[in-house]
């Protein structure tokens, strides 16, 4: 396959309306700004809108603000997940069994962590991202950000901005391949042999996986800060004929929670990950067609 990364970030997105980032040591923050690469799906990075080098920007602009976004207030919201574990799966993989136990005893003893049985469906090739001890990092919905944000057109206008970050301590992601295939991934946790380590309560990790075909990729090193998952938003387009005016509801719309989605930038892809051509019968002077792309075979002139 020519693009691994593009295919498993395709089906991800499809699950989740989130992306995947293929190389999860790789840091990303809240508030980054860029592009997706069609050829891989991966992020582009251009800037970050906490960064040094935009409040210089944001200070040379014709707006002058006295917005010090080291206010915790504007600061990226951080939580914990709910759950000890947060699973992705595209259409095709299902999760037979879960079993879970504590991460180690108090003598250090290995433990299983959770173990997470899959099975994947022949024909079409599925995705599955598994993340132990989610951490979830999202902008703030505050009116200042808002205004930040208008105030910069030149540079965030057209660029899909990251607004949500979800690390984790542990993270397994496999690929399928198009045979049909049951296997099991397990979390062993073990207590750290450094003391020092021991003093935090941090916890040692190591993945073992059944997998014989596919593709996969992991990590469980709990210092490393894995960020496996994120959310593309962009401001509506009616976003920026208002810098810092509204007209009826529009400030509702210009809320952060009410951005719009990334969708990917790619055509559907085929089980190669490369894209498929959709027949545009327009472009090709076809207008005897229905909108579906299919031909008008005017069975129904005599209705």
């Amino acid at each position: 396959m020519k693009y691994v990364s593009r295919k498993f970030i395709d089906l991800i997105q499809g699950a989740t309306s989130k992306w995947a980032n293929w190389d999860p040591p790789k840091k990303i923050a809240v508030g980054d700004y860029g592009m997706i690469i069609n050829e891989t799906g991966e992020f582009n990075w251009e800037g970050n809108i906490y960064s040094s080098h935009f409040q210089e920007q944001l200070q040379s602009s014709q707006f002058k603000f006295d917005f010090d976004l080291s206010d915790q207030a504007l600061r990226p919201e951080e939580q914990e997940g709910g759950d000890d574990k947060f699973i992705v799966k595209s259409w095709g993989v299902t999760t037979k069994e879960i079993n879970v136990s504590p991460e180690a005893d108090m003598q250090g003893t290995p433990n299983v962590a959770f173990k997470l049985n899959l099975q994947f469906d022949s024909n079409k090739q599925a995705a599955v991202l598994v993340m132990h001890k989610p951490r979830y990092s999202s902008l703030p919905n505050d009116e200042r950000i808002i205004r930040l944000l208008k105030s910069m057109p030149d540079i965030i206008k057209g660029k899909y901005i990251i607004t949500e970050v979800i690390s984790c301590a542990a993270y397994m992601m496999h690929l399928s391949d198009k045979k049909a295939e049951s296997f099991s991934v397990t979390l062993k946790a073990t207590a750290p042999v450094a003391p020092a380590a021991t003093a935090r309560g941090a916890v040692d990790f190591v993945w073992s996986s059944e997998a014989t075909q596919g593709i996969s990729r992991q990590g469980s090193d709990p210092t490393a800060g894995y960020m496996p998952l994120y959310r593309l938003k962009m401001p509506r387009s009616k976003f920026w004929l208002r810098p810092f005016g509204y007209h009826g509801n529009e400030q509702s719309y210009d809320a952060i929670d009410r951005w719009e989605d990334i969708d990917p930038p790619w055509n559907p892809l085929d089980d190669e990950g490369e894209e498929v051509e959709i027949y545009d019968p327009e472009m090709h002077g076809d207008f005897g067609v229905f909108n579906d792309g299919y031909p008008d075979n005017h069975d129904d002139d005599d209705l």
